[in-house]
């Protein structure tokens, strides 16, 4: 039965346990081929480490030429056969790793898109892919380290106690006392490894968000003369990160010297009663050396197993974290079943909204938005402009109230049917690297060609479509080959080919000039007169093409009505647009 208890209450045994038992089955085939090449590597080496015997006492001790042909062609024989089975063994093994790696991140991913916006606040998404990175890598390496090398080496390591045990029982137990030594060694560098690996995860991630923002805001850090202060920022993590690993390099690297001094002692007692037992008691040297040579055989593979359980405490500290990001709770409630039914009206009932309880945003605000309305929703830096338009998308709940489109609690509504109903056209569009004509398509993945090349044009967008490659041109990652204007441009035709009853203008036509802006939204009033449509806006321009103007001012409605009539009654929104100047000016 599947262990129903969080990854947080799990110690590392479990934690691995649970990753074998998802990772293996599925791959069983793939398990099965790595069985037996560990097998045949196990006994090869026994194999081989019996031989020594037959070299001793058929060829040496006994003087016989022509047995040495035969025994040769055996050692060279089994050398082959090793080294098949280790060649085997090392590419599944790797091919087994990657599948569990890829299905890792795939997973990772696919958990943190699923996420509510809550969780990416204040991280940067360099933090995030570097754990998805992070994360499939540990648990491949947990998973083809427990049941793939530690498995291998241990099933080494029995096989060679078998032959040294044939050989020599009383030898054989005394090298036993070795175990317990490791064992407690192990545990103790592995709790100092767990300590340590969860910071030098976050340090990681704050490595490469730091080298991410800088690369990202080069034309700025050139502008302001920033060189120094990013280098300053990066090396100061850099030497954080250093110090980390060398903790851990510390004491993962503790564990071969300490058993090369525990097997040397115990091989300098090997060799006095070896000795001992030849010259006194007379039996034979072939039985020694095939005894000291399964214990060097297996001295190696028992070292690295105390080196590898040390190594995957560390990846088993990031797997814990993978599962409790995996389990952890959507901050959000998930929606409804309900589809969206009524008309595209927006209701705010006694709407108030905090990310934090010291940072709240919105205050008691109460407003209705008729269905086919256009409104600016206008207001300072801080209003709580795109606090509002996050509700309206449910990217958040409502600290208090309610808030409805088509008479239908936001809540109630399924996610598909308010992500069909609603479409964002944002100041900085995110494009994917791709052509114009896939952008566009996001908008509707099924739409035909005409509809993707309408919607270009609506946009306003004939400079592209007059370019080389037209609308199949490539826009570069995030729309780099575009400019600010033209990818804005393909943002709106993506959420016009979109056909969502309610349309969001992020300040979405700030990088275009005054021709596009005028064209667009004419097209917009002329083509969208069934959608409600959302401008937030800094620019008075705007104004001229909705019906009513939103305005907020720290977080409260402080006042909704024509700009005609907020320009003749709000001195505040007079301030905002500075149109008391502009008439004094025209006077």
């Amino acid at each position: 039965m599947a262990d129903v208890r969080p990854a947080s209450n799990l110690s590392p045994s479990e934690i691995a346990m649970r990753l074998l038992r998802e990772a293996v089955p599925a791959r069983w085939k793939l398990y099965a081929l790595s069985l037996v090449c560990m097998v045949g590597v196990a006994g090869f080496t026994a194999a081989f480490a019996w031989s020594t015997k037959l070299i001793v006492n058929d060829v040496f001790v006994a003087g016989d030429a022509v047995a040495a042909y035969g025994i040769a062609a055996l050692v060279v024989g089994l050398a082959l056969a090793k080294a098949g089975s280790d060649y085997a063994n090392a590419v599944v093994g790797v091919v087994f790793a990657r599948s569990v790696s890829a299905a890792t991140q795939k997973r990772v991913f696919a958990a943190f898109l699923d996420k509510d916006v809550w969780h990416f606040l204040g991280t940067p998404a360099a933090k995030h892919m570097a754990d998805v990175k992070l994360y499939g890598q540990a648990a491949g390496k947990v998973v083809v380290g427990l049941a793939n090398r530690l498995l291998t080496d241990g099933l080494t390591v029995i096989a060679l106690l078998a032959v040294m045990i044939w050989q020599d029982p009383l030898m054989s137990l005394v090298s036993l006392i070795l175990f317990p030594a490791i064992f407690l060694l192990i545990s103790t560098l592995s709790r100092r490894i767990k300590s340590v690996a969860r910071v030098e995860k976050e340090l990681t991630g704050t490595l490469q968000a730091l080298g991410t923002e800088s690369f990202d805001g080069v034309r700025t850090i050139k502008s302001y003369g920033l060189e120094e202060k990013s280098k300053a920022r990066f090396n100061a993590a850099v030497d954080a990160l250093e110090e980390r690993i060398l903790s851990i390099a510390k004491a993962t690297s503790a564990t071969m010297p300490a058993m090369e001094v525990m097997g040397g002692l115990v091989l300098g007692g090997f060799v006095v009663y070896a000795a001992w037992q030849t010259i006194t008691v007379g039996q034979s040297p072939g039985e020694f050396t095939a005894f000291i040579t399964a214990f060097l055989l297996a001295y190696q593979p028992a070292e690295r197993v105390s080196k590898l359980w040390v190594d995957v405490q560390k990846s088993l500290a990031h797997v814990q974290q993978m599962y409790e990001i995996l389990e952890a709770p959507p901050r959000r409630p998930q929606g409804g079943n309900a589809e969206l039914a009524g008309q595209p009206s927006i209701t705010f009932d006694a709407v108030s909204f905090a990310y934090s309880e010291n940072a709240p945003a919105l205050h008691d605000v109460s407003l209705d938005i008729r269905a086919g309305e256009r409104i600016a929703i206008v207001g300072g830096s801080g209003a709580g402009k795109t606090t509002l338009i996050d509700l309206v998308q449910r990217f958040y709940d409502p600290t208090a109230g309610t808030i409805r489109i088509g008479g239908q609690d936001l809540r109630d509504l399924s996610e598909p049917a308010m992500r069909n109903a609603i479409a964002l056209i944002a100041q900085d569009v995110f494009l994917f690297e791709g052509t114009v004509r896939e952008n566009v398509r996001d908008g509707r993945p099924d739409a035909e060609d005409a509809a993707v090349i309408e919607a270009v044009r609506r946009a306003a967008l004939d400079d592209v479509l007059a370019a080389d490659g037209g609308i199949d041109a490539q826009v570069g990652p995030g729309g780099a080959f575009l400019s600010g204007g033209q990818r804005q441009r393909v943002g709106i035709a993506r959420a016009l080919l979109r056909g969502a009853r309610v349309l969001i203008f992020d300040e979405a036509t700030s990088a275009l000039d005054a021709a596009n802006e005028r064209r667009i939204m004419e097209n917009l009033i002329a083509t969208q007169s069934g959608a409600t449509l959302l401008f937030v806006t800094h620019r008075a321009a705007t104004l001229a093409y909705v019906d009513r103007v939103l305005f907020l001012q720290e977080g409260r409605l402080a006042g909704f009505d024509r700009h005609a009539a907020l320009s003749r009654s709000n001195a505040a929104y007079r301030t905002l647009f500075n149109l008391d100047k502009t008439a004094d000016a025209a006077e």
